[in-house]
C-alpha cells in the first residue's frame, strides 16, 4: 500500500495492460484502506513506544536545520515570466522522464522518470540559478495536478466490480497492517536507537509504509503536538518517504511484476 493513490493507479495502468483489468480499481481501493488504516495505527504506535519506555525529546539537541531554509517561502513577486520559467521546467522533466522510464525498460511508470530528472534540474538550478525555482509555486501546481487526476481516476472507477475480491483483498490488507504495527514496535524501534526520535519515526514509518508520505507527516506532527519536537525525525522521514524509498521499492515491485505476474498471466 506504500506510495498512496498515485502508485497505485500508476502500477494499476501497467498490470491493466497486461490482461488485469480490475487492477486499478483494486489498488485504488487498497490505497483508501491503507491511507485510513496509516492514521489509525501511526499515531497509537508511537504513543505507545513513549509512554512504555518513558522517553523525553532531547531539547538540547543541536541538529542542523538548516535544509528547511532550502524551500523557504520569499517575499519577492513572482512575474509571468518566472511562472512560465516554472511551469516549463515541470513540463521538461516530465518529458523527458518518459524518455528514461523507456530506457530503463523494466515497465516504470513515466512519474518515476520524471522524478529522477526532477533531482536533477533541481540541483543544477542549485548551483546555476538559469531560472528562479519557486517552491510553493511548484507545490501548488502538484497539489492541483493530483487531485485533478485522482478525481478523474475515482470517477472512472466501479466498485461494484470488487464485490468477488473484497474476501481476500481484506485479509491481506489486514496482514499487513498487522505486519507493519509488528516491526515497528518491535524491530524497527530497537534499530533506530530506542530513543524519542525513534518512537517518532515509528510513527511515521507506520504512515509510509501504509499510505503516502502526508499520512507520515500527519502521524508525527501528532506526536509531536502532544509530546514535543523531533527535529531529526521531521527531517529523515519526508526525505526518505518522498524520494530515497522510491530507489528500493520501484525496482523491487516491477522485479515481482516481471518475476511472478508474468508468469502467471504468460
Amino acid at each position: 500500500m506504500i506510495g498512496g493513490h498515485g502508485a497505485a493507479l500508476a502500477y494499476g495502468s501497467t498490470f491493466a495492460q497486461m490482461g488485469y483489468a480490475t487492477a486499478p480499481l483494486v489498488g485504488a481501493a487498497t490505497a483508501t484502506f491503507g491511507l485510513i488504516s496509516a492514521v489509525l495505527v501511526g499515531g497509537p504506535v508511537g504513543r505507545r513506544l513513549i509512554e512504555k519506555h518513558h522517553l523525553k525529546p532531547n531539547e538540547n539537541e543541536n541538529f542542523d536545520t538548516g535544509v528547511a531554509s532550502v524551500n523557504a517561502t520569499t517575499s519577492e513577486k513572482r512575474n509571468g515570466i518566472d511562472v512560465i520559467k516554472n511551469v516549463t521546467a515541470i513540463l521538461v522533466c516530465m518529458a523527458l522522464g518518459m524518455v528514461v522510464s523507456g530506457w530503463i525498460g523494466m515497465s516504470f511508470p513515466t512519474y518515476v522518470g520524471a522524478m529522477f530528472i526532477a533531482v536533477i534540474l533541481r540541483n543544477i538550478n542549485e548551483k546555476t540559478h538559469f531560472y528562479k525555482f519557486d517552491f510553493s509555486l511548484v507545490e501548488g501546481i502538484g497539489d492541483v495536478m493530483l487531485n485533478l487526476y485522482l478525481s478523474i481516476a475515482m470517477m472512472t472507477l466501479r466498485l461494484w466490480e470488487l464485490a468477488d475480491l473484497v474476501g481476500g483483498v481484506l485479509v491481506i490488507l489486514i496482514c499487513q497492517v498487522i505486519f507493519m504495527v509488528l516491526v515497528s514496535y518491535f524491530v524497527i524501534f530497537r534499530i533506530l536507537g530506542k530513543n524519542y526520535d525513534a518512537a517518532v519515526m515509528c510513527a511515521g514509518l507506520c504512515g509510509h509504509g501504509l499510505g503516502a508520505t502526508p499520512s507520515a507527516i500527519v502521524n508525527m506532527t501528532a506526536i509531536n503536538e502532544r509530546y514535543g519536537m523531533s527535529r531529526r525525525a521531521m527531517m529523515i522521514v519526508p526525505i526518505v518517504g518522498a524520494f530515497l524509498v522510491d530507489i528500493i521499492y520501484q525496482p523491487q515491485t516491477i522485479w515481482f511484476i516481471k518475476t511472478f505476474v508474468h508468469a502467471v498471466t504468460g
